[in-house]
């Protein structure tokens, strides 16, 4: 028989659990999002564009593991409705630089309350201090992935 206590006999594993609590959030927050016209992959390049100005959609691509084409599509559905402009980089006229427009700010302030409310939902039962060092447990593999793949 195994140990209850021994991390290898989890069950469900963490990694099923841990995808499974995100395909659960993103649902959620797509269906709480709709009466914005906008997704959850849509809110998270609007806040990375506002967090990161200057981001390419290339490097967006590789952070949502995407091709460049299937980002393009959807930075580009973002400028047409005037949520984000990109301009062209000094270093590299072929590489285009996002930053957020006035309009996309004021959406993702609206939005940003919608996924505060996910949060809460999902991790409301935990600590303030749980919270925070389940983040930093996650930034932290987040990273370390990252950089090793």
């Amino acid at each position: 028989m195994s140990d209850p206590h021994d991390l290898a006999t989890l069950r469900p594993r963490l990694i099923y659990l841990l995808n499974s609590l995100n395909l659960l959030a993103r649902k959620s927050l797509d269906e709480r999002l709709k009466p914005f016209n906008l997704g959850g992959l849509q809110y998270t390049i609007l806040a990375l564009v506002r967090d990161r100005e200057g981001i390419s959609s290339a490097e967006l691509s590789r952070r949502f593991f995407v091709t460049p084409q299937t980002m393009n599509e959807s930075v580009t559905a973002l400028e047409r409705r005037g949520l984000i402009a990109r301009s062209e980089s000094e270093a590299n006229k072929r590489i285009l630089n996002s930053r957020i427009t006035d309009d996309g700010r004021a959406l993702l302030d609206e939005c940003d309350q919608i996924a505060d409310a996910l949060e809460q939902d999902v991790f409301g039962d935990l600590s303030d201090a749980d919270q925070k060092t389940l983040h930093r447990i996650l930034r932290d593999q987040q990273l370390k992935m990252r950089t090793a793949g």
